[in-house]
This record gives structure tokens, sequence and C-alpha cells, in this order.
């Protein structure tokens, strides 16, 4: 189907919010149910029942599937993402969310630390990623020939810090799109503050220069202002309309005086300070660093429309802006399949020599939306068969 038909189908069609948790097609190796109670502190019990075993539905879209050689256990490593370990057991890593089971030693899927083992359970004949054992606590759950059963261990205090728990996500890869702005609007733009002059009139500034900048609304923010550069502007290649323009950071800088113009101090600098640049408050709230995958509440698709710091070929965990945003009913966690258009080949077979066959449209990888604005948003690829380039779209999956 042509990209055009599918940004047009966006605004039309509605499909089932959520995802559909179903178990997956093999036959399970132990089919017991785990029961977790809680008698005291640092006691833990379990039941085991052995249950038989539905026959496995029939795949479809929204189908759990297991990779076939899934291993027995799993040891997290540092360095490891959610999505890396749900890729170990899973066909799609993005259902990691419906498969992981919430028990008494993990309030929180999120928190889990490196050397922690991981292991598939059977819960009311349903196979779910579960805590087997914690790197520094101890065992949670001892695997015998006869399934998992519940051991009691010593309670201990886990003095770790959150930051040293598994992301959903590598966070170094986004942490430039979630500490700053990416798009400003040309509403925006046309409001912000500027840098006027510096100091000794320089035409080129950088750390330790003195600058002044107009109307700077010193009420808003910590003192401290990042500095951005209006780059390219970024259009619709469907609609043609002004999507935003791309805030290229120049650096940071900390207030020195109030007034119009006001006065500030570059404390960093990526590149050289110009006049004009624009001067915007700096956030100082602390950004997410955990996402749940979902898929948009209804069906979209879009065009991308550009490749953040590459220039014609993009990869795994490199970020793509695409023509998508909150308007289209898209927000920060959403994946999205990302397509290619099969090429049109004449088929010499044929009696018309101008006859010519569409190849089917192919996916090539998957990507998460990272931050949305109204008109756009920045997705980060998460899986590429192969390298991500402007021609191609995106979709629901």
């Amino acid at each position: 189907m042509p990209t055009t038909i599918h940004r047009r189908l966006s605004k039309g069609l509605i499909l089932l919010s959520g995802l559909m948790l179903i178990v997956a097609c093999a036959e399970p190796p132990a089919p017991y149910s785990v029961i977790h109670k809680q008698e005291d502190v640092g006691e833990v019990e379990a039941v085991q029942a052995a249950i038989p075993q539905a026959p496995a539905p029939a795949e479809t879209p929204e189908t759990i599937v297991y990779e076939p050689q899934y291993p027995q256990t799993y040891i997290v490593q540092e360095g490891d993402t959610l999505w890396d370990i749900s890729s170990v057991f899973l066909r799609d890593p993005w259902f990691w969310p419906e498969i992981w089971f919430k028990n008494p030693q993990v309030e929180n899927p999120h928190l889990i630390y490196p050397g922690d083992t991981l292991a598939i359970v059977y819960v009311g004949g349903e196979r779910k990623i579960q805590l087997l054992s914690r790197g520094e606590q101890g065992s949670v759950l001892a695997q015998t020939e006869g399934g998992l059963k519940v051991v009691k261990v010593n309670p201990r205090v886990r003095t770790q810090s959150i930051d040293a728990t598994i992301p959903s996500i590598p966070i170094e890869s986004i942490r430039h799109l979630l500490e700053r702005p990416m798009i400003i609007d040309e509403d925006t733009l046309n409001k912000s503050a500027y840098i006027l002059s510096s100091l000794d009139n320089h035409l080129i500034n950088s750390i330790n220069d003195k600058l002044y900048v107009r109307k700077l609304d010193t009420t808003k923010g910590i003192g401290r202002y990042h500095i951005y550069r209006p780059n390219r502007p970024l259009f619709d290649p469907i609609t043609n309309e002004l999507l935003g323009y791309e805030a290229l950071y120049v650096g940071a800088s900390r207030l020195l005086l109030k007034g119009d113009p006001a006065s500030v101090r570059v404390t960093s600098s990526e590149r050289e300070i110009l006049r004009d640049d624009r001067v915007m408050p700096m956030d100082n709230s602390t950004f997410e660093r955990d996402f749940f995958p979902k898929p948009p509440s209804s069906y979209v698709s879009g065009e991308i429309v550009a490749l953040v710091d590459s220039i014609s070929k993009s990869g795994a965990f490199q970020t793509i802006a695409i023509n998508l945003g909150n308007r289209d009913g898209v927000e920060s966690g959403n994946i999205l399949r990302i397509r290619r258009n099969g090429d049109t080949l004449p088929d010499k077979n044929e009696k018309d020599p101008l006859f010519t066959v569409k190849l089917p449209d192919e996916q090539i990888g998957m990507a998460m939306v990272i931050r949305s604005f109204e008109k756009m948003s920045y997705a980060l690829i998460m899986e590429a068969d192969m390298p991500i380039s402007i021609q191609d779209y995106v979709e629901s999956p």
C-alpha cells in the first residue's frame, strides 16, 4: 500500500488499544503452576501443582512468540537493557511488559540488577519471565527436577542506587533527546530570547565569554540557560507542512545580571556561539529513564523526515525524526515498525513491454518513540536488519 495512503488511513482507522496476552505456541517443558505465599519477613513459600496445558492458539500479530531455543536461566550482565534481556527469550522483545510476572520478590520489573538470575516459570499455565535469584541476596527460587520451588532466605538490605538498575533501553543513546529540546516550533522561535552581542563585541564566542541577551525571561528556570541555533526547517514530505526547526545545541550559560539586555556567562560550548543564537531556560527536572513499550492507541503510518546525527543511513540505537506527533496520538514508548517500499520492476515475460510488478514492502527494523512533540517525534531505532534511510516509513506494529 503506498505510504500516502498509510498517512490518510491514520485519520480513519481505530484499532483496539493495549495488547492481547496470548500464550506462545511451543509446548512447555515442565507444566507447573507456581503460587507465592509470604508468611514472615525472609520466608517465602511456593506451592506447585501440575495442570494440563491448553492447545496453543494460532499465531496472530499480537501473539507472544518465544524463541525456540530460549535458555533455562539468564544472568543479567552489566550494560544489559530490558529490551536486550527480552530478546533472549522472545521473538518480539517489546512484549516484555506483558509476560513479566510481578511477584513479591520483584514489585517493579525495572528493579533488576547485574548479577540477578532470570528464568521462565509457568503461572496458571502461562509462561512468564521471573526473577530466580538475586545476585547479592542469594536464592529466591531453586530449580529441581520436579520444577521450581521457593526456598527460605535471610533478609538483607540491598544498598544500590536506582541508577544501578537495568534500564529499558540504552540511556546514553537518548540522553541528549531527553535533556534538551530538539524541535523549536515557529511561534516559540519568534518569541525566544536571543544573543545581541558580547563583551568586546566578539563575533564568535565560547566558554567563559560574557554575552548580552535580549528578551530573557529571568523569572523561569534556575538561572541557567541552554543556547541553541535554529537549524534547518523540517517539512512533512506529504503535505509540505512546516513541522518545526531543528534546535542545534551550541552551549550552556548562567545568569550574571538581570535586565534587558541581561548578562550571562558561557559555562560550556560544543561549537562556536554566534549572535542571534537562542537562549532558553534549562530544565532542572530529571528525565524518565524507563519506557514501557506499547503500540499507538490507533493505527498510524508516517514518514521519516530526518536522520539525527547521520547523513544518509542510520542503524541500531541511532535516532530518526518522523512526521507523527501528539496530534496523531503518538507518545513516548510507542513502538513502530520501520518498513521499506518494495521496488517496481519490469516483467519481461509479459507481452506488454511496459508491464511492471510492485514487490511487497518489507519490515527492516523497529523503533521506539522517545520524545514526541505536537507535529512530529523522535524515535530510537531498536532493531535494524539493514541500514535505515529517509526513504523508509513507519507504521503501527
